[in-house]
């Protein structure tokens, strides 16, 4: 219905809502990055940090650990990595995505990309106490970073495909579903304080509508929905 009565009108309102959207939320993610990340600098300690440790340190039981090893190893630098490779053969093989395919390129490798650069330009050490044993620094989290990207860009080929709404519902909150609980599992199992996973998704959210809008220019371009894009060229 939304999207009838905004066809009707003499502008596209559908396009510059969700360019308004995106803008708001990449501001809300970035400020919340660059929040933590100053108060990280100066050292200071985060008091959150400390009750959600204490409340997933008592929940612990074996099987649970073990159920979180499960879940954290589905944003592993590795199996993203594999599930990415058979993204794009599908995208390009079957869908003929081609720009949908290098877009995705983009999102999860200059996302991982990012990531290091950023681990490293912070420096924060990981937390003493682990479950599982986990190589270089905290801050943000990678897991949390690239399950959001890699998931939340599937999530946005989804919604644009042109499956059904019940299986698009299903499915979208699938993909929430599956980012909340690998955050968690990298918290339960003591690799990661919970700001490294909240800078994560928020470092995360901000590349991922970055390139989800240069997919949608194209896309706009293309079938030139918007204004600016309606002139005609010369041949």
């Amino acid at each position: 219905m939304l999207r009838e009565l905004a066809n009707k009108l003499p502008f596209p309102i559908l396009p510059l809502i969700y360019i308004i959207s995106g803008l708001g939320l990449s501001f809300l993610s970035l400020n919340v990055f660059f929040e933590l990340s100053e108060d990280l600098m100066e050292n200071e300690v985060f008091d959150f940090d400390q009750v959600i440790i204490q409340y997933v340190t008592d929940i612990r039981t074996d099987t649970l650990t073990e159920v979180m090893k499960v879940i954290t190893f589905l944003g592993s630098k590795n199996i993203l990595t594999l599930l990415l490779v058979g993204s794009l053969i599908w995208l390009i093989a079957k869908r003929k995505n081609y720009w949908g395919a290098i877009f995705y390129l983009i999102a999860v490798a200059g996302g991982g990309l990012l990531n290091l650069g950023l681990k490293h330009w912070f420096g924060r050490i990981r937390p003493e106490d682990s479950l599982i044993v986990e190589q270089g620094f905290s801050y943000p989290s990678g897991h949390a970073m690239g399950s959001l990207i890699y998931y939340g860009f599937l999530g946005y080929l989804v919604v644009r495909s042109r499956r059904g709404k019940p299986l698009k519902i299903i499915l979208t909150i699938a993909f929430v579903s599956t980012i909340l609980l690998i955050g968690f599992s990298r918290v339960y199992l003591g690799v990661h304080y919970p700001s490294d996973i909240v800078a994560g998704f928020s470092a995360g959210t901000v590349w991922l509508l970055l390139c989800i809008a240069g997919r949608e220019s194209i896309r706009a371009y293309q079938k030139r929905t918007l204004p600016f894009f309606k002139r005609k060229h010369p041949q």
